[in-house]
């Protein structure tokens, strides 16, 4: 009887041991998983930034050209006065 108590006793160990290493595997899974998703949504973010500052540098640009146009058609039409 008490070889098979023991041998309960193991069994019931390595089935602890196996449910801790799963668990363990899937603590690590989870931190991975979460590391991934944290790197894709800072460059997402930072990509956002940069395309806010070129779309603003652009309409910036695109304003300056219309006041050179609308300047110079205004003088044009000046001139003909």
């Amino acid at each position: 009887i008490f070889f098979f108590l023991s041998f309960l006793q193991l069994d019931l160990t390595f089935h602890l041991f196996v449910c801790a290493l799963a668990g363990a595997g899937a603590a690590v899974i989870a931190m991975v998983h979460y590391l991934m998703v944290l790197s894709a949504n800072w460059a997402y973010v930072k990509d956002a930034c940069r395309m806010q500052k070129y779309e603003d540098i652009k309409s910036k640009e695109e304003q300056e050209l219309h006041d050179i146009h609308s300047t110079r058609s205004k003088e044009r039409l000046n001139a003909y006065t």
